[in-house]
């Protein structure tokens, strides 16, 4: 493929991570070829599985130069795609760049906030300010100067606070599955067996041994499993 882009993925499994928000951001054309040659990849090595990406928790170097010197931006995804929109120097206001980005004002407001008001400002924003308004147009600052060559801008979260009732849910998901899997293969398991397979299997996020216990209950009320007759600390597969 031919691209200027260094494209690389990290592939996490649903259930062991936090649940961000995640805009369907529209990408640069580069982007959108490195991510289709990806998915292809991917779906014909896992076909049973389906990807969902986000763009939020992504980061990217963009090389920029002004004048007769460059710098390396340590950016997020989503500011390194605003830089790639406002790179042909036209000026364009709020309301375009969130219909082109298709962004939301919630995700954009932060977004132009740390390109055009934050300490290393590589668009400038009309009216000049520290706020952020519908009104405002944006363009790429032509005078950008720095002493560091290598420049991090920073951007805030667009998850102000995670919500931990969701990971819970998320994760109990993930343990009756490891659960439901282990006793499906194996039938029949003492209490100590089944909780060390699932708590390898799920070495990602460590789970509490309680809550796997709970999890078993919940599977047994379920009648997914049943505690054995002859002794109440084994369990055999009934699903």
């Amino acid at each position: 493929m031919d691209t200027k882009l260094d494209f690389s993925v990290q592939v996490l499994t649903t259930g062991f991570w936090p649940t961000y928000k995640s805009p369907e951001v529209t990408l640069t054309p580069d982007m959108s070829s490195c991510l289709e040659v990806f998915k292809e990849w991917h779906d014909q090595k896992h076909q049973k599985r389906k990807l969902k990406w986000i763009f939020s928790q992504g980061n990217a170097s963009v090389r920029g130069v002004f004048g007769k010197k460059s710098y390396d931006f340590q950016v997020t995804t989503l500011q390194a795609i605003a830089m790639g929109v406002m790179n042909d120097g036209v000026t364009r206001t709020f309301a375009e760049l969130g219909q082109q980005l298709n962004l939301e004002d919630s995700i954009l407001k932060p977004l132009m906030h740390s390109l055009s008001c934050g300490k290393h400002k590589v668009l400038t924003k009309s009216p000049a300010g520290n706020k952020i308004n519908t009104a405002d147009k944006f363009k790429a600052n032509a005078k950008f100067s720095s002493n560091m060559r290598k420049v991090r801008i920073p951007m805030a979260s667009l998850d102000s606070s995670i919500n931990t009732k969701k990971v819970e849910e998320d994760r109990s998901i993930a343990i009756e599955a490891a659960i439901v899997r282990i006793m499906k293969a194996r039938k029949t398991l003492q209490h100590q067996q089944l909780l060390s397979e699932v708590l390898a299997q799920l070495a990602f996020f460590n789970p509490n041994p309680r809550v796997v216990k709970k999890r078993i209950e919940a599977l047994i009320e379920r009648e997914y499993l049943e505690r054995s007759k002859d002794n109440a600390h084994v369990y055999n597969y009934l699903a």
